[in-house]
């Protein structure tokens, strides 16, 4: 009894990590997820399912719908991105309505649902570039935490490097430092 209840509750958390926000969930069960994968072959990928994260480099609205345009950047199975990842090439997402330029700000962090229609051309500065066009059915914000983790040890000497100081209170020593964590 104890231990399927151990299994269950082990199982229903796995599941709660990796989980999808409803608003990514595409018709497909396994979208392109990589921005690398669409380079070279949009026009062939035009129609299939993508999800795709990045941070915000420009917003746009239109009459009728909003234009992002994003900084690609891996994604978890979870669909956040990575922020500790190298940008890897940028896209276009096409939004249907408007969407508030205060909250789409450049630099957020966000997360793409959609189907691929094509490419664009534009420019990056004085740079032509060849856009990946895609039509968002769903867009998620991200959030960047701080967090401080701090390990003590009591009376065990040895930490060593720059996060390490001594602990007059009791003797032994600390380590800290700061993780950033992307939540919804």
């Amino acid at each position: 009894m104890f231990r399927k209840l151990i299994v269950g509750l082990v199982s229903t958390f796995m599941v709660g990590c990796a989980s999808i926000p409803e608003a990514l969930v595409t018709e497909s069960p396994a979208p392109i997820s990589d921005i690398r994968d669409l380079e070279g072959q949009i026009q062939q990928s035009a129609g299939q399912d993508v999800r795709l994260g990045g941070i915000i480099a420009a917003i746009s609205n239109g009459q009728s719908q909003t234009r992002l345009e994003i900084v690609a950047v891996p994604i978890g199975s979870d669909a956040r991105p990575k922020i500790k990842s190298k940008p890897q090439s940028r896209f276009v997402a096409y939004v249907d309505g408007f969407l508030e330029p205060m909250e789409y700000q450049p630099g957020r962090l966000i997360t793409v649902a959609g189907k691929v229609q094509g490419k664009e051309q534009g420019k990056v500065g004085e740079y032509d570039y060849t856009y990946p066009v895609v039509s968002a059915t769903g867009t998620k914000l991200w959030t960047v935490k701080q967090e401080i983790w701090i390990d003590d040890f009591d009376r065990f000497p040895p930490c060593f490097g720059v996060h390490c100081r001594q602990n007059t209170w009791y003797g032994g020593y600390s380590r800290g430092e700061v993780r950033e964590r992307v939540t919804p």
